[in-house]
């Protein structure tokens, strides 16, 4: 009996599975999982790392428990699902970042429950994707989340839930900006605006917002500055101070930064700062800070730019947003490399860069550090 159900909870996981997630799925204890392994393993029945404690089950294995013990992958599957969904309720959410540690030694277990998640309840789905979302920003997860995304979205719309549709399309929307796929991102602004048709003044905003971002990527700066200004203003209207108030301050500099208005960039990063700081959102504080340093090195102020970057360095390490980290490790680099000033440091940063970058994917980001990566080593004369 207790074969049958280790048996039957490995066939969820295309990796090696940990004992304690086979314990949980279970509901046997750890020594009695361990004792059903150990002999399954000696009848090479599964393929084991008894150092690692992990196990693995060989997909015709897989196909064959599946067909003679349906009931009992069912059962575990139950265990898996309600297990992810706790994990992800108790460590997710936008800033529990303090959490996203566990999510992330967890991952191969969560991401086992997913495939099954999208076949039960979708409002039970929406809430996983919700809390994820910003989990999976900050490991770089993006290709996940959009998956996950749009599968809420595909539920939630079917349950006639068109909040939370438009939610999930504005989810996934905002990770293909990451990933720089503007004709995607303009798809998803179009299905969140439908979906919030008759939604809230609130909800709306964001798809305008989303909008923005299709048109800041496809570089038609003017039209992406016309949807910031638009969505600051109702923003505003709502609550003047906000955290959504900062994002759109954000995003309108952003667009003035990269269409060369650099007076404005400037004014409306620092308002966006002022307001991260009245919130506490380190996060914000971190990456609106990092962009002033972005400035800072465009209009050649090198000893500003550093200043700023190591600030924005220190609170993203702390609060550890991937992408972040990488950029403003650039952003460090270069303001230290036109300063012909610790080079050593500057290597060790670019190095680092590159390695986020290329890890993540993040093939704008990673060509930028890697050019700057070779005049450094160039300068120091290392290969």
């Amino acid at each position: 009996e207790n074969e049958t159900k280790v048996l039957a909870a490995l066939t969820y996981f295309t990796q090696p599975a940990k004992l304690k997630w086979v314990a949980q799925m279970t509901d046997l204890p750890e020594r009695a999982s361990e004792t059903a392994l150990e002999d399954l393993t000696d009848r090479s029945i599964l393929i084991s790392n008894l150092e690692s404690r992990t196990f693995f089950l060989p997909p015709l294995t897989t196909k064959f428990i599946k067909t003679r013990r349906p009931e009992a992958v069912t059962q575990t599957g139950d265990a898996l699902t309600q297990r992810a969904y706790a994990l992800a309720m108790q460590y997710g959410g936008e800033t529990k970042f303090d959490g996203f540690p566990t999510l992330d030694a967890e991952w191969d277990f969560i991401s086992a429950a997913l495939p099954r998640l999208t076949m039960g309840d979708s409002n039970l789905l929406h809430n996983v994707s919700r809390e994820l979302f910003q989990f999976f920003n900050f490991t770089g997860r993006w290709d996940d989340g959009i998956w996950l995304s749009e599968q809420a979205e595909s539920r939630t719309l079917a349950a006639d839930y068109k909040e939370s549709a438009g939610w999930n399309a504005y989810r996934a929307g905002y990770a293909y900006s990451l990933r720089n796929q503007p004709t995607k991102v303009l798809a998803c602004a179009a299905r969140a605006t439908k979906h919030w048709q008759e939604s809230t003044p609130r909800n709306k905003t964001w798809a305008i917002h989303l909008h923005g971002l299709g048109h800041k990527l496809n570089k038609d700066y003017p039209a992406a500055i016309t949807a910031f200004r638009e969505s600051l203003e109702i923003h505003r209207s709502i609550s003047p101070e906000s955290v959504d108030v900062g994002i759109a301050f954000f995003d309108l500099a952003e667009a003035e930064h990269n269409s060369k208005d650099y007076l404005a960039a400037e004014h409306d990063y620092r308002e966006a700062l002022r307001i991260a700081k009245i919130n506490k959102n380190n996060e914000h504080v971190a990456n609106y800070t990092g962009n002033l340093a972005l400035l800072a090195l465009d209009r050649e102020q090198w000893t500003e730019a550093e200043s700023l970057a190591r600030e924005a360095l220190a609170l993203a390490k702390k609060v550890g947003r991937h992408d972040l980290i990488a950029s403003v490790c650039h952003y460090l680099t270069k303001s230290l490399f036109k300063q012909n000033k610790n080079l050593d440091e500057a290597l060790s940063l670019a190095r680092r860069a590159v390695e986020i970058f290329t890890r993540l994917r993040v093939s704008d980001g990673l060509q930028k550090a890697q050019e700057t990566l070779a005049e450094i080593e160039e300068a120091l004369g290392k290969k």
